[in-house]
């Protein structure tokens, strides 16, 4: 009688923490979408009812039980997949191949606890935390995970405090559906006792998720159940594949394949080739004096004009926008959106594109374990100082030691800023650039200085409030001021003190006298929770074709110098070529890679992880069949530069 008397009590106390958990989760969805009455009562129905079903002492009859333990997986898929989109959007056959992936998990997670019951809910806990990771991710930084996502978890802790972790309706009726899933599970007794049985059982299922694994990367499966392969798109390709055959076949793409027809013979063919077609104006720049050459990657920098026309109450950019004499402007098109700045880092201090890597991974964490020839490297070898800036810490994206591989001289983070001015936590970037001067100010006298830094100030988790911090730029379609058009808001008031920075910048180097040149970019565009609101107001639907989706990974450039320069705006560029081109503008010697880029430039203005744009201004996907043997000549080059690490032709890449 008292065993009994615990174990009652034991069941209402856990059945009363499972109420109290779900409706505190339903009162944060009101909190973050406001009251809808409907949808906060449904919620805290089923979630009282989930108390009482808990604290409920029976069990299923056998044959229901098994009907429940079989619709498990089922239902574990279709609440996955209603974290981002509804489930009916895949076709039965990525369901079913989907749906085979739950139900080696829920399997094997039976054979190893040896119940329906612990096996199904932990088996359930598995896609509910990850559908949870991936949510949040995909508001972030507007794009799914994906497996290589692991090497940047110390990085995407470091600034999760800065994140509002806001709770829709959608995202509670997830959970709950998770709930009652473990909750039905916790009724099912149905056992698996024999030892032997659960040990082959386990072996069996492992071996089965192996073969899945494997064969979901295969392009055979691919093509027999119809998976979508356009990459360019993330969100759309997890919403057609379904989470777990997406998240899945990237796995595929964790190593890069040799391409066709490479050698590092052929590699100094065509190094052999660009040397003799070197002219003398290109001889004669190597004996000219080098001017100062200044580059800042400004953290989430984007001028959102460029997606589609809004009304603000002051310019949100007015220097920038101004500015003319001795400057270069233009739009530059990068790889990633909302986040993984080292991608563009790494496309701009190296010159290789994110066109011939795994779609979503990070080279930095990933392909760069040793010394590397890069933009640093190699004016380091014609005389420059080199200096690289982060005002952050130094394991972000593993940037101390990419840096070293990169061959930068010094090497300055966070702990190298004495009491900076801060917004929002981070150091603002009127202080950043004032660390620009100071290392300005104490270089050697006639040694010119390469000087790159990575700014903080703009950096995502603009829907959070901030003591000290609010909007001055106003968005005047808005009257009704929500938590999504403040921090739009916010985002545009961030980008025009980046603007009064960079004027205060160019005002001290106006009156120095050697020769500079300061070159700032984006590395992207803020997450799609910021620009949506104006694509709505506009009805863009920024999927209604490659080149409307693309204006999403679209930022600003600006380069200008202290002395006379020829003015040119550039309609379109990628981050690959950008280094060489600044070489270009500044009259800086190249070295055979940048040179060999700048001339396929002429052929392809624009490669990136998504999108080639040929010289007629035509878009095609990376899949597309155009510019084949340009395309094969360079992926050649950057294999050899970045894989083939021991074959490779350093003197070709300026090392």
């Amino acid at each position: 009688m008292e065993k009994m008397s615990k174990d009652l009590k034991w069941r209402i106390v856990a059945g009363m923490i499972a109420s109290a958990i779900l409706c505190i989760l339903s009162l944060l969805a009101w909190k973050g979408e406001g009251l809808q009455i409907e949808k906060l009562s449904i919620s805290l129905f089923f979630s009282v009812l989930a108390g009482v079903v808990t604290s409920w002492k029976g069990t299923f009859k056998k044959k229901i039980g098994i009907v429940a333990a079989i619709l498990a997986p089922v239902a574990s898929l279709c609440c996955m997949e209603f974290y981002t989109h509804v489930p009916w959007d895949l076709t039965v056959a990525i369901f079913l191949v989907n749906l085979l992936f739950y139900v080696i998990l829920y399997v094997g997670c039976v054979f190893l606890f040896g119940s329906v019951k612990r096996g199904h809910q932990i088996a359930t806990v598995i896609p509910m935390i990850v559908g949870i990771i991936n949510y949040f991710v995909v508001i972030f930084r507007s794009s799914p995970i994906v497996p290589w996502d692991i090497y940047s978890l110390r990085t995407a802790v470091s600034v999760t405090d800065n994140y509002e972790f806001t709770f829709t309706y959608r995202l509670v009726f997830v959970l709950l559906g998770f709930a009652w899933i473990m909750i039905i599970s916790s009724k099912v007794e149905l056992r698996v006792k024999k030892k032997k049985i659960r040990a082959i059982g386990i072996v069996l299922s492992c071996i089965c998720m192996a073969g899945y694994i494997e064969g979901i990367k295969s392009d055979e499966l691919s093509d027999l159940v119809g998976f979508d392969t356009v990459l360019f798109t993330p969100n759309v390709l997890y919403r057609n594949n379904g989470f777990a055959g997406a998240f899945l076949s990237n796995f595929k793409y964790l190593k890069i394949e040799k391409p066709q027809g490479y050698s590092p013979e052929k590699v100094e063919e065509m190094e052999q080739s660009i040397e003799e077609q070197k002219t003398a104006d290109v001889q004669e720049t190597e004996t000219r004096k080098k001017p100062n050459l200044i580059v800042i990657m400004n953290e989430a920098f984007a001028d959102l004009s460029y997606l589609t026309e809004f009304e603000t109450n002051k310019d949100y950019m007015p220097n920038i926008h101004a500015l003319s004499e001795n400057t270069v402007k233009g739009n530059l098109f990068v790889s990633v959106k909302g986040g993984n700045t080292a991608n563009t880092e790494f496309e701009f201090l190296t010159g290789d594109t994110f066109a011939f890597l795994p779609s979503g991974s990070v080279a930095y964490q990933q392909f760069l374990h040793t010394k590397t020839p890069s933009l640093a490297s190699y004016l380091k070898n014609i005389g420059y100082s080199t200096v690289a800036i982060h005002p952050y810490y130094a394991s972000g994206w593993n940037r101390e030691e990419v840096y070293s591989y990169f061959g930068f001289e010094e090497i300055l983070f966070i702990d190298s800023f004495e009491n900076p001015e801060r917004i929002r936590g981070y150091v603002s970037d009127r202080s950043a650039f004032e660390k620009i001067i100071e290392q300005y100010e104490q270089k050697e006298d006639g040694v010119p200085m390469f000087l790159f830094e990575v700014t903080m100030q703009n950096h995502g988790g603009y829907s959070r409030d901030y003591e000290g911090f609010e909007p001055t730029v106003e968005l005047m379609q808005f009257p009704e001021k929500t938590a999504q058009i403040r921090a739009t808001e916010k985002y545009l008031t961030l980008i025009q003190k980046s603007d009064e920075a960079f004027a205060e910048l160019i005002d001290y180097f106006e009156n120095q006298e050697e020769k500079t040149v300061i070159l700032m970019f984006g590395d992207h565009q803020p997450s799609d929770y910021v620009t949506n609101p104006l694509l709505t107001l506009n009805g863009i639907d920024r999927e209604s074709s490659l080149e409307e989706y693309q204006k999403g990974y679209v930022v600003p450039f600006v380069i200008w110098a202290n002395y006379e320069m020829e003015e040119e705006t550039i309609d379109k560029i990628s981050v690959n070529y950008l280094s060489g081109f600044l070489l270009e503008k500044a009259d800086v010697p190249m070295n055979d890679y940048q040179i060999y880029l700048s001339r396929l430039r002429e052929k392809i203005p624009v490669i990136t992880s998504g999108v080639m744009i040929d010289q007629e201004g035509g878009y095609h996907t990376l899949q597309e069949e155009v510019l084949t043997e340009e395309r094969n000549e360079y992926e050649i080059l950057q294999y050899n530069h970045l894989v083939d690490t021991s074959n490779r032709i350093d003197s070709f890449f300026g090392d």
